[in-house]
């Protein structure tokens, strides 16, 4: 039932404590950071009984992360870039047919990869999105906590990939101009 003073709407499924201290500390990250320059979607739940965060069809966290900060951050921005994704979808495939190239066989299902093929390519974007995102916001030791707690957690595959071959995703991003601008939260174009 919460509304963030930066057009976003935060609701607790359930109205449990634990639910509204994840709200209380994912409006303090949106205000402390400026998100309101990615927000690709403006509804957001906040639901304890969810087994994971999701995108779709709401923007859903659960309350895992509470009190961990970052990786709180780490998850809303993931989440709020697969609404960019579908946004851009046509250049996304595009993108996608030269990471095939590259990665020609990519793991699925977890911890690795994600629930299918086309999935764990989609979220080698995201993941790069999510993380060259989170290096504008974080300091560099809590950067490196973060992706050290990532590639232990889920994604391990993908998130290993995106750090290890950042400039050669960054080339195919830029190709295709899926670049989220740091100032602006909008595909970067270059000017």
């Amino acid at each position: 039932m919460g509304n963030s003073s930066v057009s976003i709407q935060i609701t607790c499924k359930n109205n449990t404590v634990n639910e509204i201290r994840v709200r209380t500390e994912l409006d303090f990250l949106i205000r402390k950071y400026n998100l309101k320059n990615y927000f690709f979607t403006d509804v957001v739940i906040i639901n304890e009984s969810a087994d994971y965060p999701h995108s779709h069809p709401v923007l859903s966290l659960n309350t895992r992360h509470f009190g961990k900060e970052n990786i709180l951050l780490s998850t809303f921005i993931h989440e709020q870039i697969h609404w960019f994704a579908v946004q851009h979808f046509h250049r996304i495939k595009l993108a996608i047919e030269e990471l095939k190239i590259i990665y020609p066989k990519v793991p699925v299902g977890y911890p690795n990869g994600a629930r299918d093929e086309f999935s764990t390519y989609l979220h080698i974007i995201i993941n790069w999105l999510e993380l060259n995102a989170l290096s504008v916001f974080l300091e560099k030791s809590e950067y490196e906590e973060v992706v050290n707690f990532l590639q232990r957690d889920h994604y391990r595959w993908i998130y290993h990939i995106v750090v290890s071959d950042h400039d050669v995703i960054k080339e195919i991003l830029g190709k295709y101009e899926i670049q989220l601008d740091k100032s602006k939260g909008e595909i970067d174009s270059g000017k």
